[in-house]
């Protein structure tokens, strides 16, 4: 992963963490809305920066926000170790 896209990434899941807060603050109506987006954020990363290549189960445990944000953070930090050596 070049040093632009992983720049990209990690606005990305910022922007995934950001609305991941907004939603346990929303009302139980919007919370099916802010869901919907969180969703499709997370089929755009997967498909943006081919993040099954760097862990095939990623796909699996999108659906659950947190684990999502565990396992690209650390394909984050492998990429950048990568990148350092």
């Amino acid at each position: 992963m070049t040093t632009e896209d992983l720049n990209k990434l990690k606005e990305d899941l910022n922007a995934l963490k950001i609305k991941s807060i907004e939603k346990n603050k929303a009302s139980k109506k919007d919370q099916e809305t802010i869901e919907l987006q969180i969703q499709i954020m997370t089929n755009n990363m997967i498909k943006n920066y081919n993040l099954i290549h760097y862990d095939g189960g990623i796909k699996m445990e999108s659906y659950k926000t947190k684990f999502f944000i565990h396992d690209v953070e650390m394909i984050i930090i492998d990429q950048e170790n990568e990148t350092n050596e």
